[in-house]
């Protein structure tokens, strides 16, 4: 029976790093994974969505190049190819995170890991069964696509996101139920290669727990595409016989199922995500990351969470933060936003907004459509929240994140020098926009 220091279950961006981060310091690591390496975002979540949008992007811009002077044509699009190009991406950089991993000596485990008890694990495969032993055990093993009440997935008509990715012909019609990012950029990418979409969501608008404006807009994008956009629809099967897909985006699930987790009475909430409290479980020597614990559904928090568990282990504590994290939907254009984590108890705020048609560079890139919002204290003039809707808003958003960490003020910002013409000067206008709202605000730019 081998013995770690560290054994990690899940291969993601959660669990790698911090295999990578604990191996960095000298420990003896493993980390079990039941599938591919790289977990969910990089096999069947962001990097595919994000190369299939890209594929999507260019088609349009060749659509667009006549407004260059450019004539061009586009042949028929076999999706098959694009599909094939999108694996082989995908391949790669699986085979970069193992050999990532390779080179800090961590063991790569392939199979099914399940407790035995709180300092064993048992690993199944299709060929053999073993236990391992590990004085620490960091369960990563992420979350999967959630079902709508009375439907199973078949994985040919009702189809989750992972078989939507992986479909080889483009479908005639399609119902996407689900406004959140997941629904919204699948449908925007089979709509490019011209499927009819059809998306509804139960609550009054696309991304709930977004602005209310950029809901709107999104909406307007996607009705610009072609796409039926339905909200408040509280019968998203009504006439499900018309489609010949329905791709369910309804949310996620914890991934535990196959962890036994009661054998050693690993405590979970109602959610079935497990109980944890700075990544400590109610067992001593087992912890949580990632998805597993239900609190945030981002790759990249996930990796953050790889970072902080190490700093906890091995320096006993760690750094409370309250960063701002910036989301962004890759919709045509793509949408962001970030705000401060306080933004809730900010009771002054004034917004401005700069349009994109108003900018040198989104003419010259014929990209007009599109704003810069922003949210700014009108007390201290901090900068405290920022939404785009436009080309480049992905690129964009990691600025005025930077931004509001650094609790920068619209003074702060206007003695940096933007490039011209750049699309980030719209966030600077932006703020002018807010404080030219009040005229009894002190003028700091």
């Amino acid at each position: 029976m081998c013995k770690y220091d560290v054994a990690i279950i899940g291969a993601g961006p959660a669990g790698y790093t911090s295999a990578v981060r604990f191996a960095q310091l000298g420990l003896k690591v493993a980390i079990i994974e039941k599938d591919k390496l790289g977990g969910t975002c990089l096999n069947s979540g962001c990097i595919p969505t994000k190369f299939l949008w890209q594929a999507a992007k260019t088609k349009q811009k060749i659509l667009k190049s006549l407004e260059y002077g450019i004539k061009s044509t586009i042949e028929p699009i076999n999706f098959q190819d694009i599909i094939n190009r999108k694996n082989k991406i995908v391949e790669n950089l699986s085979k970069g995170v193992q050999k990532l991993l390779e080179s800090y000596n961590i063991e790569i485990v392939k199979g099914k890991a399940s407790f035995k008890s709180s300092n064993q694990l048992v690993i199944k495969t299709d060929n053999e069964e073993f236990e391992i032993t590990a004085d620490k055990i960091i369960v990563a093993t992420g979350s999967i696509s959630k079902s709508i009440p009375n439907v199973q997935f078949d994985h040919i008509k009702y189809i989750d996101s992972t078989d939507a990715l992986n479909l080889t012909v483009i479908p005639k019609n399609m119902l996407v139920i689900g406004g959140g990012a997941i629904g919204i950029e699948l449908s925007s990418i089979f709509a490019t290669f011209g499927c009819d979409i059809t998306l509804r969501e139960i609550f009054p608008q696309l991304l709930p727990n977004e602005d209310l404006e950029l809901a709107q807009e999104i909406a307007k994008g996607l009705s610009r595409q072609g796409i039926k956009v339905e909200v408040g629809c509280s019968d998203a099967l009504q006439d499900e016989n018309k489609f010949e897909k329905i791709l369910i985006v309804a949310g996620r699930q914890a991934s535990i199922d196959e962890l036994n987790v009661s054998n050693i009475n690993l405590q979970t909430d109602k959610r079935n995500y497990l109980v944890s409290d700075d990544y400590s479980t109610n067992i001593k020597n087992i912890f949580a990351i990632g998805d597993i614990t239900g609190k945030c559904f981002l790759a990249y928090t996930a990796g953050q969470d790889g970072i902080n568990i190490v700093e906890k282990l091995i320096n006993h504590k760690i750094e409370k933060s309250n960063d701002p994290i910036p989301k962004v939907v890759f919709s045509f254009p793509p949408v962001a936003s970030v705000k401060d984590c306080e933004f809730d108890n900010y009771q002054n705020i004034v917004y401005g907004k700069f349009l994109f048609s108003a900018n040198a560079r989104a003419q010259i890139e014929f990209e007009r459509t599109g704003w810069v919002k922003v949210a700014v204290d009108k007390d201290s003039e901090k900068i405290l929240g920022v939404w785009i809707i436009g080309a480049n808003a992905d690129e964009l958003i990691n600025i005025a994140s930077v931004m509001i960490k650094a609790n920068m003020t619209v003074c702060d910002l206007s003695k940096n020098i933007f490039f011209h013409p750049s699309l980030a000067e719209m966030i600077l206008g932006s703020c002018e926009q807010a404080l030219n709202k009040c005229p009894d605000l002190p003028k700091s730019i």
